[in-house]
């Protein structure tokens, strides 16, 4: 947090913020030097947001590690960061965990507190030093100010999402969009992801512990941030992994599509995007349907309809004859053919 360039940065997103607020009141437009040095700043929160994401990794780590003395099952039972920190602010160095289970409802759910009891019950762990609790609890502070600098720089990148790359936000929305450029670095970084890469973008990491009924996040295993994608929740939950690639081929194509228009200067606008929106809606409308039933078709009149029984059995008779005479003749013709050749080598018939 005390890096120059991060704090310039921060410096300049606040200003132009603070312009937008004025400028909203006389309903000034952005020249374009204006828009190219916002496109430079969205570039640089996206690089910083990716820097501050293993920042807050780093964190949560040293946290682990300082109270794991204390407790050192809590880090496997509870793998969100903030969830943990939350949980570690509230526990302390309290040994019966039971106490705090009023305060621990507020961030944990009933299936959590009861596990943490069981386990705050057999840990092995002891009570920290006032020096080691301060340490935790400096690192705990350090880890909030760290998301609320994220949260800031996430803020400005989805109020700039509609302008730089309307067909995404037009498909997925602005959050969800400002989410999958901070998580690759960039719109053209995002357009090189294909799209079965799309769909696993902000992917849960599996542990022993989410297996296992523990999981902090409902999210599916093998889904990322598309399955918050309001498209994709509209559908039942069988069709919910199927709409998620719909949806990533889709938004594969709308990247692409503002990436060439920004490169190339040509006016962005948000057409494509709700193409492809009313294209899902239609589609995922259709899987929702009944199978049609299924129609009994009546039989072709046969050709022998009308005819009594007797004429049948001749006329049967008469057909199977006619094959029978047709293959003879074939039988004969072919059998002179080669009477002929062995007599005569130089007598060729086309005959196939």
């Amino acid at each position: 947090l005390n890096n120059d360039a991060l704090q310039s940065h921060l410096q300049s997103i606040r200003t132009i913020q603070q312009k937008d607020n004025n400028t909203k009141m006389s309903h000034h437009k952005n020249s374009k030097e204006e828009d190219e040095h916002e496109h430079q700043l969205i570039l640089a929160s996206n690089k910083h947001l990716a820097s501050l994401r293993s920042e807050l990794h780093n964190t949560h780590l040293d946290i682990c590690k300082s109270y794991h003395p204390k407790f050192p099952e809590l880090e496997e039972l509870i793998t969100d960061p903030f969830q943990y920190r939350a949980a570690i602010g509230i526990i302390q160095n309290e040994l019966d965990v039971t106490n705090v289970n009023e305060q621990l409802n507020d961030v944990l759910s009933s299936n959590q507190i009861i596990t943490i009891s069981v386990a705050g019950s057999t840990t092995n762990g002891r009570m920290l030093t006032q020096e080691e609790l301060n340490q935790v609890n400096d690192a705990c502070l350090y880890l909030d100010e760290l998301q609320s600098v994220k949260n800031e720089l996430t803020s400005f990148v989805e109020s700039r999402m509609e302008q730089w790359s309307p067909s995404v936000c037009a498909l997925v929305g602005p959050a969800l969009a400002a989410q999958l450029l901070a998580s690759t670095g960039g719109l053209a970084e995002l357009a090189r992801v294909p799209s079965c890469n799309l769909q696993l973008l902000g992917k849960n990491r599996s542990t022993s512990s989410s297996r296992g009924g523990m999981a902090t996040q409902s999210r599916t295993q093998h889904a990322g941030f598309l399955i918050d994608c309001d498209l994709v929740q509209a559908c039942p939950n069988y069709l919910k992994m199927r709409a998620v690639k719909a949806v990533a081929g889709k938004l594969a194509l709308a990247v692409r599509c503002d990436h060439i228009n920004v490169e190339s200067g040509r006016q962005r606008t948000a057409d494509v995007g709700r193409k492809f929106k009313e294209e899902l809606r239609t589609k995922f409308g259709k899987w929702e349907e009944p199978d049609k039933a299924q129609v009994v078709k009546a039989l072709p009149k046969s050709l022998l309809a009308g005819r009594n029984l007797n004429e049948t059995f001749w006329l049967g008779r008469d057909n199977l004859t006619q094959s029978r005479c047709f293959c003879n003749i074939l039988t004969l013709v072919h059998s002179l053919t080669i009477v002929l050749s062995l007599c005569i080598p130089s007598f060729t018939l086309g005959l196939t």
